[in-house]
């Protein structure tokens, strides 16, 4: 494979699977992934039983190993003085910054765009959400397939059958063929 990201620095402040994979499609392209994980605690999906497997003591999730494949981890407690100066010493030599916590979060880290392209102004800042930026839902966590049927999935099931869709949906969906 090509790695058409050799040389681009990465740094993710980021839980669960949305944004992690992310990096790790970036990981594959060639770009240099530090994940920033806190100390004690580190990423909630590490400990998450994935496909039927639990996690073994002093063991990896397979699925936390799926979604970070290819990176560095950094435990740096972010709350803390010292840690976000630690935070920031990787800021300083990054090209992309990628999240996904949420905006109260964001803002009381001081990771919030304000702040993170403060201190590099270069750096191209990312996040990823489950509900989006705007409307009520905006600072509400959100999963995947969840989300989707929550909102849009929900409508597009609503729909009678013989609706005349304004653009045709994704597909052929399985069975559809």
């Amino acid at each position: 494979m090509t790695k058409v990201l050799q040389g681009v620095r990465v740094l993710e402040v980021a839980l669960y699977g949305f944004v992690p994979a992310a990096a790790s499609a970036l990981s594959d392209w060639g770009a240099d992934v530090i994940k920033v994980e806190h100390p004690e605690t580190g990423d909630p999906i590490r400990g998450l039983a994935a496909f039927g497997v639990k996690p073994s003591d002093g063991g990896v999730t397979m699925l936390w190993e799926v979604l970070n494949r290819g990176k560095r981890c950094a435990g740096i407690d972010i709350a803390h003085p010292d840690g976000y100066e630690a935070l920031m010493a990787l800021v300083d030599q990054a090209d992309v910054f990628l999240t996904n916590f949420l905006g109260p979060a964001r803002q009381r880290l001081h990771i919030d765009a304000e702040h993170i392209r403060a201190r590099n102004p270069r750096i191209i800042y990312a996040r990823g959400t489950g509900h989006g930026v705007r409307g009520p839902d905006a600072d509400r966590g959100g999963i995947d397939g969840i989300s989707y049927w929550a909102r849009a999935g929900l409508a597009t099931a609503a729909m009678p059958a013989d609706y005349d869709y304004p653009i045709n949906l994704p597909g052929p969906a399985v069975g559809d063929i």
